[in-house]
């Protein structure tokens, strides 16, 4: 990372992750140097707080917008505007045609009523309510057709009935139309025969709407994902897309000649004229976990947890041996989706949270609400959240959030922390206290249940702290977790932005098959396999390459990535197996790759005792990655200097509250400390975009990345 630069930098890349409370930039230049900045998020419109994130960072290299953006290659935006648009339910309004008979499926949901529900919810199921569906009952129409499971016709598209369900859906003034059939994914010939009934009858009536196909959005078996996933295309994609063009016109307004791309649940960088847009719907925490193995390549670290705290959720991931597990049936705002998705594990647990307390039990009650970009009753908010605990403890500087640009309130804050202590009977400063407390358990309690839940054991894991609030609530919520090692970064509060800037751009398909590698030689039913295989994948290679030479991508650049959906037959679980060949065309040597590849996938997840090579393999979908390298933030290293740090980082002193004792806590400037300097506790390091605090009898040094490892 580089703090100075001249006017002659030449920026590429600028990585934008906007929060519900903070949109987070880094600027990477030609040398992969890199700056970061934020600003305060404007949900009603994120083109604002885009610029002014863009304004804030380019200023540290001495640049305004109109010499900026005529030099950069290319900006990537990361949001939760089609997330926002679904939870809140301001989507457009959706028409469905579907198979006859399945017309009540977006009601019935699978029976999946505990979706989004808590553990202890779910053990009392009788008082659950089914999620609002994305599409009104008498939006739906069902029409005569069948296509089997092997693809053949059995019941020809009823061409009438397609006509009459977009005529009443025309007159009922649908704003998009989703188009879902039975075994689509396998022959997609009625879903695109009743598409061109549609646009005909649209175009008869001069009405412009997305149509959308289950096909186009989500060729993969299992109905109701399906469903979900085309529904979600039409119902708020769409609108995502829109807001997206917003952001490129604002940038080519400074000059900016390319496209805006954003990010994938899956982890890789799409234009807005994607077609499958609904998988850039959860991406913003995303960014941060491929930052985290960006690091642990540099660091040499292949087991690693992630946590993000930012002023909403905290979000906690895992690297295994330097994989990230995708998860490709995610529940989202409680809905089932076919999505490729990283395995990420949230919970509300930001420094934005709302604090209450039960006026019957007495009990301190935390979330999920936040208070978003307004902060606390310290700045713009009616209620008290953690930040205004933080802030009278003495964690953070009234005057220097955001580096000064955000002024708050102490006595406001405090204020409102004693109208809870005298509810509570207690001191002012044990009840802040005691509210920051449960916020550090409640993560604790999750980054322990995420490792155990899946056998691990923290001695063997680095874990990594990042997002604004992960530098100043470390030292709680790893308190007597045995990690092997815990690093935060200066760069912490924006990490999710430098992990988007370390991304490909890619796209990732998926197709279901039906493919079956049985135990001993059966070399027919093997042949067979390999051949439905490699058509698969030659399909979503061609596919991909369609895509991105349309994109303006140069067919000669694009690499693959194949992947193969393994199970032992009989399971209901696959485990997804990068494949170790590109076709299978050796019935012994490749087949055997791709076999030994499952099986020791297989065992970093079960016990040698789980195996079951007497059933064979069944392969039920694949998956092909097809991505161009793309410019990476370079991390530089310096050389150690003192063990003490300089005096010019030393700011002055502020006193702090730790375990029931205030403590006289000498202040530091983050940006001035250096590679090898060393700070024991208690001791508060300050940046524009972050905090971090150490406590007493706890320390931290400074590599020579500057990396900061916390003991």
């Amino acid at each position: 990372m580089s703090l100075n630069n001249s006017l002659g930098v030449n920026p590429e890349i600028i990585a934008i992750d906007a929060g519900g409370t903070m949109t987070d930039c880094i600027i990477v230049d030609s040398e992969g140097n890199f700056i970061d900045g934020k600003a305060l998020t404007t949900p009603e419109d994120e083109s604002i707080s885009y610029m002014e994130a863009v304004r804030d960072t380019a200023g540290l290299w001495g640049l305004k917008p109109e010499t900026l953006f005529p030099k950069v290659v290319s900006i990537v935006y990361s949001g939760t505007t089609a997330l926002n648009a679904l939870l809140m339910r301001r989507g457009k309004r959706v028409g469905l045609i579907i198979t006859k008979g399945f017309e009540d499926y977006p009601l019935m949901e699978r029976g999946l009523v505990w979706l989004g529900y808590s553990y202890y919810d779910r053990l009392h199921t009788t008082t659950h309510i089914h999620n609002p569906p994305l599409v009104s009952r008498d939006m739906v129409y069902g029409v005569s057709e069948r296509i089997n499971n092997l693809g053949d016709i059995i019941v020809p598209l009823n061409i009438d009935d397609v006509r009459y369900a977009a005529e009443e859906l025309c007159r009922k003034k649908a704003e998009a139309i989703a188009i879902v059939f039975l075994y689509s994914y396998i022959n997609p010939a009625h879903e695109e025969r009743a598409k061109e009934i549609v646009m005909e009858v649209l175009n008869k009536y001069n009405v412009e709407i997305p149509v959308v196909t289950s096909n186009e959005v989500a060729p993969i078996m299992r109905e109701y994902s399906r469903l979900n996933s085309t529904l979600i295309q039409a119902y708020a994609s769409e609108t995502t897309r829109l807001h997206m063009a917003r952001i490129e016109v604002s940038s080519r307004k400074y000059g900016y000649k390319g496209r805006v791309y954003t990010m994938t649940a899956y982890g890789s960088l799409v234009s807005i004229d994607y077609p499958r847009f609904y998988e850039t719907l959860v991406s913003g925490p995303v960014g941060g976990i491929l930052g985290a193995r960006y690091i642990g390549s540099i660091l040499n670290l292949r087991n690693i947890v992630t946590s993000d705290m930012g002023g909403t959720s905290f979000d906690v991931g895992i690297i295994k041996e330097g994989i990230i597990p995708i998860v490709r049936e995610p529940d989202i705002a409680r809905f089932r989706l076919n999505l490729p998705a990283i395995l990420l594990d949230s919970i509300p647990g930001g420094t934005g949270m709302v604090v209450r307390v039960d006026p019957i039990t007495k009990r301190i009650l935390l979330g999920p609400e936040s208070a978003g970009s307004r902060v606390g009753v310290s700045f713009e908010f009616d209620q008290l959240t953690i930040s205004d605990c933080d802030l009278i403890l003495g964690y953070l500087n009234p005057d220097y959030f955001l580096g000064g640009k955000v002024m708050l309130n102490k006595e406001a804050a405090t204020k409102a922390v004693a109208e809870v202590s005298e509810l509570l009977e207690k001191d002012i400063y044990e009840t802040a206290y005691g509210i920051v407390e449960i916020l550090h358990s409640r993560c604790r309690d999750h980054i322990y249940s995420v490792l155990l839940g899946r056998g691990y054991n923290p001695l063997d894991f680095t874990l990594m702290v990042y997002g604004g609030g992960g530098p100043l609530h470390m030292w709680g919520f790893t308190e007597n977790i045995p990690f092997k090692n815990i690093i935060t970064f200066p760069f912490a509060a924006v990490f999710s932005a430098f992990g988007i800037a370390t991304t490909d751009y890619a796209h990732r398909l998926h197709k279901s098959i039906l493919a079956y590698f049985p135990p001993g030689d059966d070399e027919e039913m093997r042949a067979g396999s390999g051949i439905v295989i490699n058509a698969a994948w030659e399909e979503l290679e061609n596919t991909a390459v369609s895509i991105m030479t349309k994109e303006g991508f140069d067919p000669d650049e694009i690499r693959f990535r194949r992947y193969l959906y393994i199970r032992y037959k009989g399971q209901l679980e696959d485990i997804e197996v990068l494949s170790p060949v590109d076709r299978i065309y050796d019935l012994e040597e490749d087949v055997n790759k791709v076999i030994n590849a499952f099986e020791e996938a297989y065992l970093r997840i079960y016990p040698s005792a789980a195996k079951y090579p007497e059933a064979g393999y069944l392969i039920l979908e694949v998956a092909v990655e097809a991505y161009i390298e793309t410019p990476k933030p370079r991390i530089s290293m310096y050389v150690e200097s003192s063990r003490e740090p300089p005096d010019k980082a030393f700011k002055g002193e502020r006193d702090a509250y730790f375990n029931g004792k205030w403590h006289v806590t000498p202040l530091y400037e983050m940006g001035l400390l250096e590679a090898g300097n060393r700070i024991n506790g208690p001791a508060i390091i300050e940046h524009p975009t972050t905090t971090l605090v150490i406590p007493p009898e706890h320390g931290i040094r400074f590599d020579r990345y500057r990396f900061i490892w916390y003991r």
